[in-house]
């Protein structure tokens, strides 16, 4: 299975965090050890509401 996190500026950390952790521990816990996961954005970086820096897996091309 593979799953894609969006990331955009100005967006709230914990609204990422809170679905980031449980779901990735799916596979470190082995409980899907298949799962696979990109973050994803449409620039290089991202800031949060507050300042805090993403830098995602994927950017957009266009």
């Amino acid at each position: 299975m593979k799953v894609a996190f969006i990331i955009y500026e100005g967006m709230t950390a914990l609204d990422l965090i809170g679905v980031y952790d449980p779901i990735t521990r799916l596979k470190t816990m082995q409980f899907m050890p298949e799962l696979e996961w990109d973050v994803c954005a449409i620039a290089s970086h991202v800031s949060d509401d507050r300042g805090l820096g993403f830098l995602p897996t994927k950017v957009s091309s266009s």
